[in-house]
């Protein structure tokens, strides 16, 4: 018998701690025998009905239980006739993502020392050593527009209009969050939002707080 909810998806939103959750789900998924999907495209968020569609269809024919994970905006899946999953997701602190991009755009991680050259290649040396608090007060393009609403389609989904800032994305979020999101965490409170993982969807999430404490 299969557990309830046995179709999960992880929207994961950039630069709030998912690589560390997707770390996590890559040992749980062998420890506890469910299928953990993954995508290997990252940097495409905003989807043509037909892409919506496809991954759907992909998706839902995943060998169940699943989690599905992808930095993608919400789908409706009830839309084109699919059942709908149950989406968790983890957000940080707008100000602090900006941060944390800033940062990332210029010197990578830990995956390889010479991920940042690839990433930003034609960033000029000037540029890429540029003091964050000089970028913000010189009104710098990169630092007068911090995309503080970068978090919120994710939430609002695949409507053009949930690209536009303002109070229609921001409701149809809400309203979403309330319909379909199992748990929506915060990463300054990661461990806490472990601990209600594994109280909400045990058979996913079990001993995930103590693998993440474990060195």
């Amino acid at each position: 018998v299969l557990p309830f909810p046995s179709q999960v998806v992880y929207n994961r939103v950039g630069k709030c701690g998912s690589r560390t959750v997707v770390l996590l789900l890559r040992i749980l998924s062998e420890k506890h025998g469910f299928n953990l999907v993954t995508s290997d495209i990252h940097n495409k968020t905003r989807l043509t009905k037909n892409e919506q569609m496809e991954l759907i269809k992909n998706i839902s024919t995943a060998e169940q239980p699943y989690l599905f994970t992808r930095h993608v905006h919400f789908l409706n899946f009830s839309r084109f006739g699919g059942d709908q999953p149950v989406y968790i997701n983890i957000i940080r602190d707008p100000v602090n993502r900006f941060l944390s991009n800033y940062f990332f755009r210029r010197f990578g991680d830990w995956r390889g020392e010479q991920n940042h050259m690839i990433r930003t290649p034609s960033m000029r040396q000037e540029e890429r050593y540029l003091d964050i608090n000089v970028c913000i007060l010189e009104n710098y393009p990169e630092c007068s527009n911090p995309r503080l609403f970068y978090i919120i389609p994710y939430f609002c989904g695949q409507h053009p209009r949930c690209r536009e800032p303002g109070e229609w994305a921001l409701e149809r979020a809400k309203l979403n969050v309330n319909e379909n999101f199992l748990l929506v965490g915060i990463l300054e409170e990661l461990e806490d939002v472990l601990l209600l993982l594994e109280r909400l969807l045990p058979h996913y999430f079990k001993d995930v707080l103590s693998i993440y404490k474990n060195p």
